[in-house]
């Protein structure tokens, strides 16, 4: 009997497909001559015109010397596979993307490449040993590899025997036998002795389609699955004999779809229907059936001692005993819901549907998940909530469709564009989506859905859109900013081949299989100017002249056209622009791209080109899953090239990224993207480590990201509409505000800063000096620091908004130059026009010079000349420029274009007059009359690599660290020693006439001698107290050396004895987000991303003590009496401390989401507790902080609370500007808030309520005040805004009312506190600083 199961449209469609493939031309050899060319007896060959006086190259048909190197493919093969995902010995996470094996290391997010195969990978197996893969691919005569997952070395190919493609692999208990399934006619069995690469049995499988065959490790038994198929096989006699599966009354015959196997050797099988049939151990009968326990096919099980996992097409993944009782599930579909980009929108696209479970695996506490929208999700299973919270996705690629005619899966993958000048590319598939990937993160980080299939896809030349083609004509443009749709419009009905802005941004022109080109104006809300009418067939590539005057096309039927725009008129005569200078080169058809095209080919064999932007190679993409780079341009018949495998079947797309770092491939039946990375023929291969790949691959994004959210988007409260206030910005209304305070304000409150803890080096370096008299300079936030030793005390460089003129800087500061008299320095911030200040550290209160208006995003290095006339200084713009100023007159000399890399750091020689600039693949020495660079010359001596940093032990020599680790001594611009990995990133160097002194990221400082031939000592740096030993700053005065940590310690070793001390600490890294000052003693206590808590003490201005929590902390909270520290985690969690010891008294977690507030009550007895879950739990403290009630009613997070007096009410804030009042401990809503107007609050945190109305600005977007707090005496209000400003007002603050501002912090201020009586204030804030202000009443 066969059970009716209906039709899967999924499985149907694994049945139809037959991988049909059609064979690669031969390329032919070498042609030098256009004439034999392939486009030389095309229809365009009239139009190419080779520019005037151009001479081809001695070695254009060569191979060039530039070469590629698989970086990261995002993608995965699931909707045609299964059981496809597992983890190796090494816990690599390994499975397959198109023709490519990958071994994905979660830990460092880098993936290895097994690239042997020459079509879609669409089955995997892995060896009992968990180091050796088999993987099966299709094709007309399908190979089978077995390959190490730890090395990517190919064991042995198999070949010959199967038809069409491999579908299901297996190995034995031993290892020994590998079992395969074929999809010929009779989905013929075959068993491999894969070490000698021999077949000992084959035999027939089955008319109907198999889908998978599994061994029984504990019978030896081989197991297959299909349609109306289960099979369970022997050897006997040297032949392979099946018996099928006798179901008897326990059900019908089902369509196997997974096989996995019980403790107790019994069989598993998932059906299409949802069904799991359980088969007798050693034998053929089934033994029990499990109904219902999927809506849909089961399509895998996996089974480890604990549970039995099943994963099906209705997104469930289910944990069941051994004995199938149901213990819990995972919904997928609810899990993707949670997985939001920056913007808040979702990160992973189902259009409405249960994401399909494909595979599944497990390992102690990690799981695996596979689904067919080519994701895979990593959980944590420690717990059976945990993996509610800690999940990540390792890849996503674009997903396959169903085809209603053909009845198979065709979606495919052809739109891709990259940013002009940030790290990030856009796909665009026919799944309905555009996908952004940011190329240095590798990592999806955003989609959009679309009405239809997207076939291109462009961004604008600012970045600010990106317009998609449609498969069904009509295309839409997008802000990139918001992610929002702009306009949509649709002219054809065809597919929209190819979409490109001009260089200017006016014009964007829209090539359609209609034959067609409209031409739209960007700046006419996308109005139709004008068509391109002319070609004959459907358009293929087109490209625009710089000068955005002129538009190049290629068709389907090999014609190149010219059009004139935005007349739309057709060039009759190639000839009159074969001197034009094009933008782009994507088109397959013209002059400088003859030689791309093999000798054999059909017109449609290469599918895309891309010229790189400095216009040495162009690459190609072709149908038969080859990656091209030829030299450009290539004016030849047939050009030598550098081949690449690794996608499959076709791949449809190509392009460089901005600065030709990355090639991006797309693939059209694989659908996956592959970012390779490109060198030049002076590159190697380089891995960065963390911790250098944030400062010079993300913080020029960040730079940029950052100044933006500091443009204050002013607002003006235009009225109510259900109690809510609205607002519209200022400029809409033309006003003018001012942030002068009246004059005769009366105003008391001042505050004085005292004392600052943090110091900035994480993302800089080199920004840590001794002056002329023994005091130690740095900075953090927006502040420069003078610090006197002796005294303990610290001098500012600090901006002061209430004044006219510039007083200090009003953003993050990144760099510090020391001037050669020990006096003067200078620092450069972060901004769209950011300020390079220069001040003198005996009064660093008045700046001696403002340079500004040149260096853009931010001044991330500079240093002043040998006799400290000119000051050098690096932007972080696109090409990282230099500028030379003579500062004392505000005259810039000169600059130049650094390099489309991150520049780190600049240094003046004190010996001679040049200047050497490292960074990213970077090393330059430059002349400074005239200002121009002369590259590092490295011979085999060493390579060109991340440089991080540089010195200079005499004339002529310069030392330079690097991110390998090494040092390398260089004389003049040679190469001349290199002293290979001395430390295992090497940040920080300097030298003097004897000595040079080098710290590493393991935190050990080494002395060497000039020639760097000696090691003569070698200091550990670590501290009890501190978190990291990286050094990434040093300065010597005398015998005395100053070092800087990356995570913010300061130490002071003396070189004679070698001793050392920890002068100054602040947080490690990220933002500082809870506050607490102590009921009764001057100290506090911090928590921040660091995942420390800290105790600092007011009077002596140190540190006291400090634990690792393990976790990031959001909150803290001291009780009454001082006895006890109350944090709250990002994670939920609640943590209980002993003040004295900061021992763990209690921990707790009712939550998953951040608990941004804690407050203990006045009396002691309670602790309210709010989480970004939107609830607030109270708790009793005396009885063992047992919850005693929960407030619910907030629609949004919890942002502050306060306790009345007699601790019997509680006030609270949330994200949406709500303020509810509740009953305590019971957490009962007081739905009359006048019921509590006459309370007597303990303390007053909440931004939002009557006696604080004030202290929102005028012109406010409800979100700019951040934090706020009332002092002890009940006469003064303090509150920290979003810009990083401190502001005081008389308490209560009525609305109107004047405050003074101060400034300190760059980045928004999360937290502030009074002291317990009122003679400090404490501020922390998003720049990792903690200020500490006295208050003068």
């Amino acid at each position: 009997m066969l059970a009716d199961e209906g039709i899967d449209s999924d499985i149907e469609a694994e049945e139809n497909e037959r991988y049909n493939r059609r064979p690669r031309p031969a390329d032919g050899p070498v042609e030098r001559s256009t004439e034999n060319g392939f486009l030389a007896r095309q229809p365009c060959r009239g139009a190419l015109v080779a520019p005037t006086s151009h001479a081809t190259g001695y070695n254009t048909h060569e191979k060039p010397d530039h070469h590629l190197q698989l970086d990261f493919v995002y993608g995965y093969r699931a909707h045609d596979s299964r059981h496809n995902l597992v983890y190796n010995i090494d816990g690599l996470v390994t499975y397959p993307a198109a023709a490519t094996g990958i071994a994905y290391d979660s830990r460092e997010h880098t993936q290895q490449f097994f690239t042997m195969h020459t079509d879609d990978i669409v089955s995997l197996a892995m060896h009992p040993d968990r180091e050796i893969m088999a993987t099966g691919q299709v094709g007309k005569d399908p190979t089978i590899c077995v390959w190490s997952s730890t090395t990517c070395e190919l064991l042995a190919e198999l070949k010959g025997f199967h038809q069409r493609a491999v579908v299901s692999l297996s190995f034995d208990g031993t290892g020994k036998y590998l079992a395969s399934v074929g999809l010929d006619d009779d989905h013929s069995v075959a068993i491999y002795d894969w070490a000698s690469r021999r077949m000992v049995a084959n035999s027939k499988g089955d008319e109907n389609r198999v889908f998978n065959c599994e061994y029984n490790p504990y019978d030896g038994r081989l197991v297959t699955g299909g349609v109306k198929h289960i099979k369970f096989w022997v050897m006997e006699g040297g032949y392979l004999v099946g018996k099928r599966g006798v179901y008897g009354r326990m059900g019908a015959v089902s369509t196997i779809l997974s096989i996995a196997f019980h403790t107790d050797g019994s069989t598993l099988t998932g059906t299409q229907g949802g069904i799991i049939y359980q088969w007798a151990d050693g034998g053929e009968q089934c033994i029990q059936k499990f109904e219902a326990l999927h809506q849909g096919p089961v399509h895998d099980i996996f089974v480890n001692d604990d549970y039995i996992l099943t994963g099906g097409k209705d997104g469930k993944v289910n944990f069941f005993t051994q004995y199938m009782e149901k213990v819990f599930t995972i919904d997928m579909a609810k899990v993707v819901e949670t997985i939001t980009d920056l913007q808040g929108k979702p990160l992973c696209s189902y259009d409405g549907k249960a994401p399909c479970v494909k595979s599944l695996f497990m390992e102690g506490t990690q799981l695996l998940v596979g689904t067919k929208g080519s994701e895979i999700f990593e959980f944590d299973m420690s717990t059976e909530d945990s993996w509610k919270t800690r999940r990540r996705i390792i890849t996503q690629g674009h997903s396959a469709g169903y085809d209603d005619k053909r009845r198979i899966q065709t979606s495919e993958l052809w739109g891709l564009t990259t940013h002009p000048f940030l790290p990030q590319f856009v796909s665009a598939g026919d799944d309905k989506t555009l996908r952004v990937y940011d190329m240095y993160q590798r990592r999806q980080i955003a989609v959009r859905n679309v009405s239809s299939k997207v076939r291109s896809a462009a961004y604008s030349p600012d970045g600010k859109f990106i317009a998609a083609g449609f498969f069904g004509g009509g295309f839409i443009v997008f802000d990139t900013n918001t992610g929002n749709e702009l306009i949509a419009k649709k002219h054809r009905r065809e597919c929209i081949g190819d979409i490109k802005f001009s260089p200017s941004g006016r014009w964007l022109a829209v090539g359609s299989h209609d034959n067609f080109v409209d031409v739209y104006d960007a700046s006419r809300n996308f109005k139709r100017v004008g068509v391109c009418k002319g070609h004959s067939s459907y358009i293929t590539h087109l490209d625009w002249s710089e000068d955005s005057r002129y538009l190049q096309t290629n068709s389907g039927d090999y014609e190149l056209m010219f059009w004139e725009i935005p007349g739309c008129e057709q060039v009759k005569f190639p000839t009159a622009l074969k001197d034009t200078k094009w933008d782009s080169w994507t088109s397959t058809l013209g002059w400088p791209v003859q030689g791309v095209w093999p000798k054999h080919a059909d017109g449609t064999d290469v599918n895309a080109c891309c010229r790189s932007a400095d216009g040495t190679v162009v690459a190609t993409a072709d149908d038969f899953g080859l990656v091209k780079l030829f030299r450009y341009p290539s004016d030849v018949g047939r050009a030598d090239y550098h081949g690449y495998l690794g996608h499959s079947s076709h791949v449809t797309n190509c392009r460089f990224s901005y600065n030709d770092e990355f090639l991006i491939t797309v693939g059209g039946n694989d659908r996956c993207a592959f970012q390779w990375r490109h060198y030049e023929a002076d590159e190697g291969d380089e891995e960065m480590t963390s911790e250098v790949e944030e400062e010079v691959l993300t913080s020029v994004e960040d730079y940029e990201d950052f100044s933006k959210t500091n443009q204050v988007v002013q607002m003006v409260m235009t009225g109510h509409i259900n109690g809510v206030p609205q607002y519209m910005p200022l400029s809409s209304l033309e006003a003018k505000p001012s942030r002068e305070i009246p004059q005769g304000s009366g105003l008391d409150p001042a505050a004085e800063l005292e004392f600052v803890h943090g110091y900035r080096a994480h993302d800089t370096r080199d920004n840590l000096f001794y002056t002329a008299r023994g005091e130690v300079v740095y900075h953090t936030a927006a502040l420069g620091i003078v610090y006197n030793r002796e005294s303990n005390t610290q001098r500012f460089l600090a901006d002061n908004p209430t004044v006219d003129g510039i007083t200090g800087h009003t953003d993050d500061i990144l760099c510090c130059a020391r001037h050669p008299t020990g006096s003067i320095f200078a620092t450069g911030e972060v901004g769209r026009n950011p300020k390079l200040i220069v001040w003198s550290s005996d009064d660093p209160r008045r700046p001696l010079a403002i340079l500004q208006g040149f260096l853009k995003k931010a001044i991330v290095s500079a240093t002043f000349s040998r006799d400290g006339t000119l000051l050098c200084a690096v932007g972080a713009d696109a090409n990282h420029s230099l500028a030379v100023y003579r500062w004392q007159t505000g005259t810039m000399l000169a600059s130049a274009k650094g390099s489309p890399e991150k520049i780190v750091t600049v240094s003046w020689s004190p010996f001679q007059d040049y200047v050497v600039t490292c960074g990213v693949k970077h090393l330059m020495f430059w002349s400074t009359s005239p200002f121009v660079a002369r590259k590092a010359l490295f011979s085999k001596r060493g390579k060109i690599q991340t440089m991080l940093c540089c010195c200079f032990p005499g004339p002529d020599t310069t030392v330079v660290g690097t991110q390998d680790g090494s040092l390398y001594l260089f004389k003049g611009y040679q190469l001349a020693t290199n002293m290979r990995r001395c430390h295992q990133v090497t940040h920080a160097v300097i030298a003097t006439r004897d000595v040079v002194i080098s710290g590493g990221k393991e935190g050990k400082v080494k002395f060497w001698t000039i020639d760097l031939m000696q090691c003569l000592k070698e200091v550990e740096i670590n501290h009890p107290q501190a978190m990291s030993g990286c050094i990434k700053a040093m300065h010597l005065s005398g015998s005395m050396l100053i070092l800087g940590t990356r995570t913010g310690e300061i130490y002071e070793m003396d070189t004679t004895s070698y001793t050392y001390t920890l002068m100054l600490q602040g947080h490690g890294y990220g933002t500082v987000w809870g506050l607490a000052t102590h009921p009764g003693e001057h100290q506090m206590c911090t928590v921040g991303d660091d995942c420390t808590v800290r105790v600092w003490d007011v009077a002596s201005r140190r540190m006291v003590m400090v634990r690792d929590l393990g976790a990031k902390g959001r909150s803290v909270a001291y009780h009454p009496d001082g006895s006890q520290i109350a944090i709250g985690l990002a994670g939920g969690g609640l943590v209980v401390l002993s003040a004295d010891s900061l021992d763990t008294i209690h921990a707790k977690k009712d939550r998953e989401e951040p608990i941004h507030e804690l407050k203990y009550s006045p009396n002691g007895q309670y602790l309210g507790v709010g989480s970004h879950d939107n609830y607030i739990d109270v708790y009793d403290v005396g009885k063992q902080y047992g919850r005693m009630g929960v407030a619910k009613g907030h629609a949004s997070y919890i942002r502050h609370i306060d306790w009345s007096e007699d601790s019997t009410v509680m006030q609270s804030n949330s994200g949406d500007f709500e303020m509810l009042f509740w009953e305590m401990p019971s957490g009962k809503q007081i739905k009359f808030p006048a019921d509590t107007r006459n309370m007597d609050w303990a303390t007053w945190t909440c931004v939002a309520g009557w006696p604080v109305q004030g202290i929102l600005p005028r012109y406010s977007m409800g979100t700019d005040v951040t934090t706020c707090d009332r002092s002890h005496t009940r006469t003064v209000v303090a509150s920290g805004d979003q810009f990083g400003m401190l502001n005081m007002y008389q308490y209560p603050a009525h609305k109107g009312c004047a405050g003074r501002t101060f400034g300190a912090h760059s980045a928004k201020v999360t937290q502030v506190r009074f002291m317990f009586d009122d003679t400090y204030l404490i501020t922390v804030g998003a720049d990792m600083t903690l200020c500490q202000w006295r208050i003068v009443l």
